[in-house]
């Protein structure tokens, strides 16, 4: 029986393995639960506890595994283990393979909130996580304690893909602008402000202008076709090229990337008053006048008669509410 770290010399490598389709009849559904709670936690001692199995019941899937990908999925690293180039790969995919099977057998004709243990997918930003993704859980959470919402990062090719790539998630929130031809609800407006670094002799910042902007590193986010471009398009009609000097994952990170440098970045209003309260950053007016964000909650024509998904846009809804009327 393999074990999680035997290393067989027959498996392949990365760029020698190719993927032929398969019949889903001739595939063990039953090994997907393991294969999700191996990639994550990395140990079979962990998923087997996490899943409440013996674990020589749960090294016997791990062996079928093994086999099945010809590939060893957990590496020995010293004192640990860590995934194999496929078992990485593979992490993302179970994810999104356990979701939809979650909803095509969590899809009912009647949705008991109360009673309902299923999961929803969202993909945003951390900025709307932040914002209006926790005040959607604990509305979630008080009406239907025992389901669970999976707040994922918003992947270029879940924008690129859309609307097809919203038949895989519950929704997605991103301003209007990218596309358009898919279902949403308008959920609240924001806008563009700036953050730079407090003045070390405690002055007020000065007032931002467009040829300090062109001149002044920039710090950005990361999300290709969803980045900040607007400010960056009317920098050049202007004549002036901005310098990004700091590309950074998460809007959160922004004021430390600032911090302490002569860079500037563009940040939604709603997150700025956030960053208000810091003694190393100020939030300054932008000197160009920029489109307004536009969110807006995107799913699936698929979704549409689905009861649980109803039940969860009228949750989105009701919260959206409630940030309009308390701006």
């Amino acid at each position: 029986m393999a074990t999680e770290g035997t290393q067989r010399s027959g498996a392949t490598e990365p760029g020698d393995r190719h993927r032929a389709p398969m019949q889903l009849g001739s595939i063990d559904l039953n090994l997907l639960v393991p294969l999700q709670a191996l990639l994550e936690e990395r140990s079979v001692s962990r998923a087997a506890e996490r899943m409440f199995m013996s674990q020589p019941a749960l090294s016997a899937a791990l062996s079928r595994l093994r086999r099945h990908f010809n590939d060893e999925l957990l590496i020995r690293s010293g004192n640990a283990y860590v995934l194999s180039s496929l078992g990485a790969e593979l992490l993302d995919e179970v994810h999104s393979a356990t979701g939809v099977l979650s909803r095509l057998f969590g899809t009912q004709a009647e949705f008991r909130p109360s009673e309902s243990h299923r999961e929803f997918r969202l993909v945003c930003s951390d900025y709307i996580a932040a914002i209006f993704g926790a005040p959607l859980a604990r509305a979630v959470a008080r009406a239907a304690p025992h389901t669970q919402l999976r707040f994922e990062h918003m992947q270029d090719q879940v924008v690129d893909n859309a609307p097809e790539s919203l038949r895989d998630i519950d929704g997605l929130v991103l301003p209007h602008g990218y596309f358009e031809h898919a279902e949403h609800l308008d959920l609240f407006i924001d806008a563009w402000t700036c953050i730079v670094a407090a003045p070390q002799d405690g002055a007020d910042a000065p007032a931002l202008t467009v040829d300090a902007l062109g001149e002044r590193p920039w710090a950005v986010t990361y999300s290709g076709r969803t980045a900040v471009t607007s400010a960056t398009r009317q920098l050049l009609t202007l004549g002036l090229s901005p310098r990004t000097e700091v590309v950074t994952r998460n809007f959160l990170t922004l004021p430390d990337m600032v911090a302490g440098t002569d860079r500037v970045a563009f940040v939604p209003g709603s997150l700025a008053t956030r960053f208000a309260t810091r003694a190393d950053v100020v939030v300054v007016e932008s000197p160009l006048r920029l489109p307004e964000i536009r969110h807006a909650f995107w799913w699936s024509a698929s979704h549409d008669e689905d009861a649980g998904h109803r039940w969860l846009r009228t949750q989105v809804a009701a919260v959206a509410a409630e940030m309009r009327a308390g701006s």
